[in-house]
């Protein structure tokens, strides 16, 4: 039997025939599908041999969860094999890496170890160069995990595990490993915070990563859907997932704040003005991060509804309008979208909105309109006739000439919040309608007005004015 300081030397042996990865330049990778010949080599007979002896060994190894003695009868075939027939097999460099570690996980000192480390990387270089043209375990999925490892094994090569991932995750797109997008965000941080990157790539690469994040997930989510099977799997995928999209935010966080962004990305802007995919982007960003008052927002949101004039990007800009106050535009922009959106809680709450701007710009009438539109679309949501009785609260001096007829609007307003309470389900708009109908029972008449005035208490009366509404004659006292 071999002892483990004979292994040990065999190994260290690998090294000189990797001297052709460690003398390339920092940050050159190998050439995929590069190594060309017969698949077993020149002498296909021993190939096929130690190939055979490699993998069974492995395997007994393997299945002993990489505890018994059969390692020490694995690294001589595995090593002529590697060798002597680099294409016979991808195995040879997967079981390589497991090889690799575990007896750089049993080495003596920092050297050896170090040693090791330098073998593994090349174990990952003559992978690509053998079979980085797969289509599963190509270029991109093997820089991945080789960049993984140099953050394990030698975090200070930030700029080596950087450009290394960086190229892997432009090779693997939406298809990146969890693990890969996290430690690729962490890295891009602490090499901008040390001057080594443009600031800019804080957010460039923000959107690269969260985008591949957001693709898995919803790709294992449909898979779910379909395939309930193997739910614990793939309920597993989605929360490595969701554990990298929560670290990469994290460290966006301290980098999103409105300045930054703004700063970044209005030197971008007038290159990328017609890319929609860019545009969406920064409008969602500045949006998450409540960025919506810079001019910026509603530039690129304008322009991205240009590029894409649909109801529900109409309705986005119209919200975002709202809320700054630029009623004008909002009113544009919603009226849009009512007239395109089909869901009809989606059009409801466009519907509302847009009462809510009307009001905004005086135009009640409209106004109540719109929120009977979304009454009418979402019966269950009271705030439709809050904000209908906050109308008629706001004009009811401008509807009459005296003190009976100027508080009649405080009749109908009354009624308004009453239908809010007893339509809604939600506990917060009951609440609400509770307290403007407090707020409108204040502004009743008095019953000496009533009296003078001959208006009779619990007779039916209209209410002629910019609207139309009957209503019951109720006192303050």
């Amino acid at each position: 039997m071999k002892t483990v300081t004979k292994i040990f030397l065999v190994v260290l042996m690998l090294l000189p025939a990797f001297a052709y990865v460690s003398a390339q330049p920092a940050f050159e990778f190998p050439e995929p599908c590069s190594i060309k010949g017969p698949k077993y080599g020149l002498d296909s007979a021993e190939s096929v041999k130690n190939f055979s002896l490699y993998r069974e060994n492995y395997k007994q190894w393997k299945a002993s969860k990489f505890k018994d003695e059969s390692i020490n009868y694995t690294i001589g075939p595995w090593r002529y094999c590697f060798l002597n027939a680099p294409q016979a097999s991808q195995n040879i460099y997967f079981d390589g890496i497991n090889i690799v570690e575990h007896l750089m996980n049993k080495s003596a000192d920092s050297v050896t170890k170090e040693r090791y480390i330098d073998t593994l990387m090349m174990v990952y270089d003559q992978n690509v160069a053998a079979f980085g043209c797969n289509k599963q375990y190509g270029e991109g999925y093997v820089l991945g995990r080789k960049g993984y490892d140099l953050f394990q094994y030698r975090p200070s090569e930030k700029e080596k595990i950087y450009y290394t991932l960086d190229k892997s995750i432009r090779i693997m797109g939406g298809e990146s490993e969890a693990a890969v997008l996290s430690i690729f965000y962490k890295t891009t941080d602490e090499l901008v915070r040390a001057g080594k990157l443009d600031t800019a790539f804080i957010y460039e690469n923000y959107d690269i990563v969260v985008a591949a994040v957001e693709a898995q997930i919803a790709s294992a989510k449909k898979e779910l859907a379909a395939n309930l099977a193997d739910s614990s799997k793939i309920n597993k995928k989605i929360a490595l997932y969701e554990v990298a999209e929560g670290n990469i935010n994290s460290i966006f966080d301290p980098w999103a704040n409105c300045e930054q962004i703004v700063k970044i990305y209005s030197a971008k802007f007038e290159a990328n003005k017609t890319n929609a995919n860019w545009l969406r982007k920064l409008v969602i960003l500045m949006d998450k991060k409540k960025c919506i008052e810079a001019p910026l927002y509603f530039t690129a949101a304008e322009e991205l509804y240009k590029l894409e004039p649909t109801p529900s990007s109409a309705l986005t800009l119209g919200v975002s309008f709202l809320r700054v106050k630029k009623f004008n535009d909002a009113v544009k922009y919603l009226n849009e979208a009512v007239k395109g959106l089909e869901d009809p809680l989606e059009k409801a709450s466009a519907y509302l909105n847009l009462a809510d701007a009307y009001r905004n710009i005086g135009q009640y009438a409209n106004a109540r309109n719109a929120a009977l539109n979304s009454a009418q679309l979402n019966p269950t949501d009271g705030m439709p006739y809050i904000l209908i009785g906050d109308l008629y609260m706001a004009t009811a001096s401008s509807c009459g000439d005296n003190p009976v007829t100027q508080r009649a609007g405080y009749w109908a307003a009354a009624d308004k919040y009453a239908k809010a309470k007893s339509v809604s389900t939600d506990e917060r708009t009951i609440s609400i309608a509770n307290q403007k109908f407090g707020a409108a029972a204040g502004g009743f008449p008095k019953t000496e007005d009533l009296f003078f005035y001959n208006v009779v208490k619990g007779s039916s009366y209209t209410i002629s004015c910019w609207y139309t509404e009957s209503t019951i004659v109720r006192s303050i006292d």
